[in-house]
């Protein structure tokens, strides 16, 4: 059963200050199939998200013209109503190191939220193709397929 292994990640900003806590973020290459522009980034694991979301300023700076995709309500936090744009893109799980594509979503569409969150991971369209153990303590966590 093929398996990566991820640390808990915590960034440092511009100025220097860093993130308070570590987070379970995956290491990701995101491709736009029509321009193939490509970009990698970090997406963070909600595995209460029910769908992975990506924000404008990624989907524009791939090439799609944000406003032009399929649009449909997503829930935000508190069930918050959210105006969410589809636009196909292709996800590619990288390797810790970010050196080797280890997994791939092919090409499908995605929802493209105009309020920048950060990328989130979802269940229904990435995770439910994983195991997913989290380890606390040890501060990394593992992807097994």
């Amino acid at each position: 059963m093929p398996n990566a292994v991820y640390p808990f990640t915590r960034f440092t900003y511009s100025d220097g200050s860093r993130e308070h806590r570590a987070y379970t973020r995956l290491p990701l290459r995101i491709h736009n199939p029509a321009t193939g522009c490509a970009l990698v980034t970090w997406g963070l694991v909600d595995t209460g998200a029910d769908l992975t979301l990506l924000p404008a300023e990624l989907a524009v700076s791939l090439g799609h013209k944000l406003k032009h995709g399929r649009t449909s309500i997503t829930g935000g936090i508190e069930q918050t109503d959210l105006v969410a744009y589809a636009h196909t893109f292709e996800i590619e799980l990288l390797s810790a190191d970010l050196k080797r594509a280890l997994w791939s979503t092919g090409p499908r569409e995605f929802d493209c939220l105009d309020s920048n969150p950060p990328t989130l991971i979802g269940v229904e369209d990435f995770l439910h193709r994983f195991r997913l153990l989290v380890d606390y303590p040890v501060q990394q966590f593992q992807l097994r397929w």
